[in-house]
């Protein structure tokens, strides 16, 4: 009885912080319409624009591998994890994904 209590209370403390390591992200899809060294402006897929504060802990990527803040460039798709900083009433770049892809896109039509 000991082992299984054992085994439910670890599977229990793995499960709950998978959880909380989730809670508070943000994802933002979209096209960059603007860099700024400290900001980045998007255009979501709803058409409203989010600016999102970039920090020098926040890690870009690009085809799976580390890029810099320097490939960001307008026009490029991208996945944005992030943060609310309720302080700024921004969002705070965790992680940017560089070349996203929308995960809604159509099937070309048959003929």
């Amino acid at each position: 009885m000991f082992k299984r209590f054992a085994a439910f209370s670890i599977a229990l403390l793995v499960f709950s912080s998978l959880v909380f390591a989730q809670s508070g992200a943000t994802h933002l899809m979209g096209t960059v319409t603007a860099v700024k060294p400290d900001t980045v402006t998007i255009k979501m897929q709803d058409g409203k624009s989010e600016t999102v504060m970039l920090e020098k802990t926040t890690k870009y990527m690009k085809d799976d591998k580390p890029a810099k803040s320097g490939d960001l460039k307008v026009g490029e798709s991208v996945m944005i994890n992030a943060k609310m900083d309720t302080k700024m009433k921004m969002y705070t770049a965790n992680e940017v994904m560089l070349g996203a892809k929308d995960t809604k896109a159509t099937a070309p039509a048959k003929k």
